[in-house]
């Protein structure tokens, strides 16, 4: 859960903060200005195919002179053997006849830069062979692009998870298989820019905008503003996935430090306010979580406890998928403090992209866990 009680909300430091000021203007589907803070401008399109392996497709079409056919169809089968042969580069080959005068060449390369040595060479040595055997002496139909991955939208993760997500605890879960579906969701703006809202009063702390609820999983929608961070915190035993939408965040990993007898005893006693102390804090390891980059990260408490950053000067947004939903859960701090928080006591800035209304308390949350308590 990347959502700390009020004190441990503000970022760990202030950089462009005074240039954050919300308004009015802020509000859901203003495509205008994209719910950006003031003075940042929007964010570079990515294209679709910037999320798959960086392949190349290079297609190549030739149809022969009615005159040269006999010819045309023997250097075809020359050509076709010698292409089969080329593997430095080249992840794939695939050669078709759409008739009998026609051949069609698809071949992935690993690389644009690899594509493009093809070109200059096994490609303009094939053309000079067939020249005099082709319409117009050069390929009838050419084009090359990038290999287009398999992604999900938005509405297709959320069906995904519902149905592959269940289970009381972390242990219920196939992570691998749904981290790597997280990691196919592309973000479009069109998706998301309606669960964007920011905090009004206080507009450097970051915000929890739930996108969809049930009684296996929360997911969420975190904005980051500029320099905004969580606490250190556990996720009790539930499953954390967390994917960039937009932006650079950085998590940090530490290992699940050692607790004092008091703290135990106390979380005995009063499960949702236990005080005490910790062992020191271990850092485990941190990744930045970026579009072009490692776009996802999954955290539970066999592997250790975390905290979610915005180390720059853009805002950034976070998908996370708590499953259970949390109830509470352990916050953690340098100087040795361990306490329980009662995630009720932090309401959402919006509900499936409608703002919340202020309140002291989540109503959401509570009439949930009043449910889960009482089954």
């Amino acid at each position: 859960m990347d959502g700390p009680p009020e004190e441990e909300f503000a970022p760990t430091h202030s950089i462009f903060q005074s240039s954050l000021n919300l308004t009015s203007s802020m509000k859901k589907n203003d495509t205008t200005n994209l719910n950006l803070p003031a003075g940042l401008a929007p964010p570079k399109k990515m294209r679709l195919c910037s999320r798959g392996t960086g392949e190349v497709i290079h297609v190549l079409h030739f149809k022969a002179l009615p005159e040269r056919l006999q010819d045309f169809e023997e250097t075809i089968q020359a050509l076709s053997h010698s292409l089969h042969n080329l593997h430095s580069g080249i992840t794939d080959l695939r050669i078709c006849n759409p008739s009998n005068r026609e051949v069609c060449f698809i071949i992935t390369f690993l690389s644009e830069d690899d594509k493009q040595r093809f070109q200059l060479g096994p490609q303009l040595d094939a053309q000079e062979v067939l020249a005099d055997m082709i319409e117009g002496g050069t390929p009838s139909f050419e084009l090359s692009g990038s290999l287009m991955p398999d992604t999900h939208t938005l509405p297709s993760l959320l069906e995904y998870l519902k149905t592959h997500v269940n289970g009381l605890s972390h242990t219920a879960h196939d992570v691998r298989a749904v981290q790597k579906e997280m990691k196919k969701w592309f973000p479009r703006r069109s998706e998301y820019e309606k669960y964007i809202h920011w905090d009004l009063e206080c507009p450097e702390k970051y915000t929890r905008n739930l996108v969809f609820h049930n009684e296996h999983m929360d997911v969420i929608l975190m904005c980051w503003p500029p320099g905004a961070a969580s606490s250190i915190h556990d996720h009790a035993n539930s499953s954390c996935w967390v994917s960039v939408v937009e932006g650079v965040v950085h998590e940090v990993q530490y290992i699940m430090p050692q607790l004092d007898r008091q703290f135990i005893e106390t979380e005995m006693r009063n499960p949702t306010g236990a005080v005490g102390r910790c062992g020191k804090l271990n850092l485990l390891g941190e990744a930045a979580l970026q579009p072009r980059g490692c776009t996802s990260t999954y955290a539970n408490n066999d592997i250790g406890i975390h905290r979610v950053e915005n180390r720059t000067k853009e805002p950034a947004y976070t998908l996370h998928v708590y499953a259970p939903p949390l109830t509470k859960m352990k916050i953690f701090k340098e100087n040795g403090e361990v306490s329980v928080f009662n995630v009720a006591r932090m309401p959402f800035t919006s509900i499936e992209g409608e703002r919340s209304s202020v309140g002291v308390i989540d109503v959401h949350a509570w009439n949930f866990n009043q449910c889960r308590y009482s089954t």
